[in-house]
């Protein structure tokens, strides 16, 4: 595990799941996190948890879809902590439903957390970055997001497809201020309430069905997804900027 002794790490959407993970890992690596969620009591209380395991986390509560939110998130992310070093987009939602059934309230969530949210986060945190002298930025996606297709997946699918577009052009535009740009394609990472549970249980997908899938023959690691996403904000992966990592145990290259 890198150390991140001397730096502050954003992240988004630590209240459960993959950012949860992702927060107790830097927290442990040594990074002072400023972790960030819609729901208030469920983010505070994991901040806790790391807390009480020596941890250092500030957590605040926001809404990604609202930029106003966004922007104050990065404005006290600096005035607390003087700088931010790297920036996980880890915030999303998902909706579950086959095209044909789709809800226009449902996708315009979706766009709203997911590809617009993303959109504010990216905006504000190279604003912070470029005036700090440069920082990592991670945006996490899914392998649905282009490489592969899932029934009752296509409204999430289009959002991280976008996802993966803002990526490169970030990169691009960015790429002389010292900040990289990337983002982080996973599949069935076994973590609790993760979207991959709700998906097996709708649409009743069984469990070796699924790993069958997989040519490892198992799901992916919460520690495996925490490798993946500490190198892409280490500094040793700086030359490194405008990809999308798949992490999906070889899914995707049958």
């Amino acid at each position: 595990m890198p150390s991140f002794a001397d730096k502050v790490v954003l992240i988004t959407g630590t209240a459960r799941g993959c950012g949860a993970v992702l927060a107790e890992a830097f927290a442990k690596a040594g990074a002072t996190v400023v972790g960030c969620d819609v729901d208030a009591e469920l983010g505070g209380a994991a901040a806790e948890r790391i807390r009480a395991a020596g941890g250092r986390i500030d957590f605040r509560p926001a809404d990604v879809s609202r930029e106003e939110e966004v922007k104050a998130l990065v404005a006290g992310t600096l005035d607390a902590h003087g700088r931010l070093s790297c920036a996980i987009n880890n915030a999303g939602t998902e909706e579950l439903a086959e095209i044909a059934e789709g809800t226009e309230s449902a996708f315009d969530e979706l766009i709203a957390t997911d590809l617009k949210g993303l959109f504010f986060c990216l905006k504000h945190e190279i604003h912070a970055m470029r005036t700090g002298g440069g920082g990592a930025i991670l945006n996490m996606s899914s392998v649905t997001s282009s490489i592969t297709a899932a029934p009752a997946n296509g409204l999430y699918a289009a959002t991280k497809g976008g996802v993966n577009g803002l990526t490169k052009a970030a990169a691009i535009e960015v790429g002389k201020d010292n900040i990289s740009v990337n983002a982080l394609a996973f599949a069935a990472i076994d973590i609790p309430g993760s979207m991959i549970w709700r998906y097996l249980d709708e649409q009743h997908v069984p469990k070796d069905a699924l790993l069958q899938a997989f040519p490892v023959g198992r799901m992916g690691r919460p520690e495996e997804l925490v490798a993946a996403a500490m190198y892409l904000c280490s500094d040793d992966a700086r030359f490194c900027t405008g990809t999308t990592l798949i992490l999906d145990g070889g899914f995707t290259a049958q």
